[in-house]
């Protein structure tokens, strides 16, 4: 799964697709080693979902087929949902493309032609794009959210999730990468994306913080 997953982006920069992409979601963790091999470790990648968020500008050209671009790999086009959001999936992933949403909600996939794929609109995406960083994923320069920006993502996102199980990983993510960014006394980097936030972000992520029975760092961040 590591080494399709190293394949694919290999492909993907080889096209010259790669640059205009932003890798999200656990696979973030695995780059991740990188920018935190000097305070601690982070637990090995099993997730079968590699996402990528489509930033606005990312969908000009030069236009490129995607799943033509994996099809040799394994790589097949379907589709989920009854809205109709295109995956390319293989045994070992599942490749999906998204974008923030606007607005009250989209009523489907947002086509991206010059890409050859379709993405889904998910509220909060904006936060991924709002600090990101780029690192290497063992040969390749991979552009991920900055890891304060993955962690207040993810607890944006977690009361939202449908199952418990969904919820826990989301959190217990969060609150790893926080702990190695307390470690390497980048805190206050969270601390400044966290004030950029809206107050009802801030508010759910504050209340969850208390929950985890991490009242200081929900207090840190609050400013009290």
């Amino acid at each position: 799964q590591y080494e399709l997953c190293l394949n694919v982006l290999r492909r993907l920069r080889t096209a010259g697709v790669l640059p205009r992409l932003i890798l999200i979601g656990s696979w973030c963790l695995a780059v991740y080693r990188q920018y935190f091999k000097d305070v601690g470790t982070i637990d090995a990648v099993r997730t079968r979902d590699m996402d990528f968020l489509v930033p606005p500008n990312a969908a000009r050209t030069p236009r490129i087929d995607i799943p033509e671009l994996l099809a040799d790999l394994g790589f097949i086009t379907g589709i989920r949902g009854e809205q109709g959001n295109m995956i390319i999936e293989h045994p070992e992933l599942l490749i999906e493309f998204l974008v923030p949403e606007r607005g009250r909600g989209s009523t489907g996939p947002l086509d991206l032609p010059s890409l050859g794929v379709n993405a889904q609109p998910l509220r909060f995406m904006d936060v991924a794009m709002m600090m990101t960083v780029q690192l290497s994923f063992e040969d390749v320069p991979v552009t991920v959210p900055h890891p304060a920006a993955f962690a207040l993502h993810k607890l944006l996102v977690a009361p939202r999730r449908r199952t418990v199980e969904k919820r826990r990983k989301d959190v217990d993510a969060a609150l790893m990468v926080l702990n190695l960014l307390e470690q390497k006394h980048e805190t206050h980097l969270v601390k400044a994306l966290f004030d950029k936030f809206p107050r009802p972000w801030k508010k759910r992520i504050v209340e969850l913080l208390a929950t985890e029975d991490h009242g200081a760092l929900a207090a840190q961040l609050a400013g009290h």
